[in-house]
């Protein structure tokens, strides 16, 4: 056995450590943001929001979510082996333990709650039926002509 074995089976034993605190910690993220909106605390749950969501705390029910039961959290996952994107799986007990999905990310070195990208996970297309795609000329940008040249340029010659 080489010297080296024991040292790198050590070191993929603390990674694999670190990818379940990361879970672990994700969940309990999840589940101060849920604590914190039963006691309406909206400061504590301004913290616990990505940047992007906060704006969503102005329109909370905040007394239907303080009346009903709190979500079961069934586990978190990584969306990928390097992601610092969290899928945490949640039961419902007022709704039949009908299951449903939160993101929770790492923003600012700390794990917040993702409403938008929560809300994404089940948001539906709703066209009403007298509707119609429409085009709308915009000028292009500088950012665009820069896109269109490097286009262009990784174009085989002709």
């Amino acid at each position: 056995m080489n010297a080296a074995t024991p040292t790198l089976l050590l070191l993929a034993a603390l990674a694999s450590c670190s990818h379940d605190s990361d879970s672990q910690d994700a969940s309990a993220a999840f589940t101060a943001f849920q604590t914190a909106l039963q006691q309406q605390d909206r400061e504590a749950c301004r913290k616990l929001l990505t940047v992007e969501s906060q704006p969503a705390l102005d329109s909370m029910p905040w007394d239907v979510i303080a009346e009903s039961k709190p979500l079961k959290v069934l586990g978190a996952t990584r969306q990928s082996r390097y992601s610092h994107l969290f899928r945490i799986d949640v039961a419902d007990p007022n709704n039949d333990d009908a299951h449903g999905q939160f993101i929770v990310v790492r923003e600012y070195g700390q794990m917040v709650v993702d409403l938008v990208a929560s809300a994404g996970l089940t948001a539906k297309v709703v066209t009403s039926s007298g509707s119609q795609e429409q085009f709308e000329p915009v000028p292009l940008t500088p950012r665009d002509h820069d896109r269109i040249r490097e286009y262009q340029l990784s174009q085989p010659p002709r």
